[in-house]
């Protein structure tokens, strides 16, 4: 079996996704069944994205910047899942998500990244009534009932969506267009780079799984590239 490339799964555990605010909860993205999408939905498509004269994007129902977990808890009430995430070696992060995301009949997994203070989270953290072990190297901590409400009032400052489907580079470019730059990773992976609209695309190019990245456009230096600088290839 080919070896799949480092780079490409390290992406997807969260090592470049939205910088430090993604890396405790991408393990939820990784775990994506590979199953097929479920069909329906009234939501925007994942390709949506609109970028209006202030600046703000909105995509997926939200706002970067100006969405809160509460904009998105009066969306999709109990299916948005909001808990503590932490990874070994790493303090727990604030994360939500939503298991199956369905906008014109595409569905995958949408994550939801916070900016939560740290002193807050370890407050949670500390008050938790129930903790789980995902696996070898990541734990969850429900939110307890006060804590809850806090919580809904963090702003949602990055949005990560894995589809549930395989895309090929045909599919990807008539749904998002083409990229203003495209750097290669290790082996095939790709990163397709939309600046303007503060999206950054992975794509493996032999499993045809994508990662989309979405935040604030004038968050995207510091965010997106900024760790691309570093870890990508040179520019295609």
């Amino acid at each position: 079996m080919r070896h799949r490339s480092p780079l490409f799964w390290a992406l997807l555990a969260g090592a470049l996704v939205i910088a430090a605010a993604f890396a405790p909860v991408l393990w939820q993205v990784a775990t994506l069944p590979a199953g097929p999408a479920p069909v329906g939905g009234s939501l925007p498509a994942p390709w949506e994205i609109e970028r209006d004269a202030a600046g703000t994007v909105h995509a997926f129902g939200l706002h970067l910047p100006g969405s809160t977990l509460a904009d998105a808890r009066s969306r999709w009430g109990d299916d948005l899942q909001v808990a503590l995430i932490g990874r070994r070696g790493q303090p727990a992060a604030l994360e939500a998500y939503i298991e199956r995301y369905v906008g014109a009949g595409v569905g995958g997994k949408l994550v939801l990244a916070t900016g939560a203070d740290a002193q807050a989270v370890q407050r949670w953290q500390s008050r938790s009534p129930r903790r789980e072990v995902i696996d070898a190297d990541a734990q969850r901590w429900a939110l307890h009932a006060d804590d809850r409400a806090e919580a809904l009032r963090e702003a949602v400052t990055g949005l990560s969506f894995l589809p549930g489907s395989r895309l090929d580079e045909q599919a990807l470019q008539a749904r998002f267009g083409p990229p203003a730059d495209r750097r290669l990773g290790e082996a095939r992976t790709q990163h397709w780079l939309y600046p303007a609209r503060g999206l950054a695309i992975a794509w493996d190019a032999d499993s045809g799984r994508t990662l989309v990245q979405l935040v604030a456009p004038a968050d995207f230096g510091p965010r997106l590239m900024a760790p691309l600088e570093t870890a990508s290839g040179p520019t295609r």
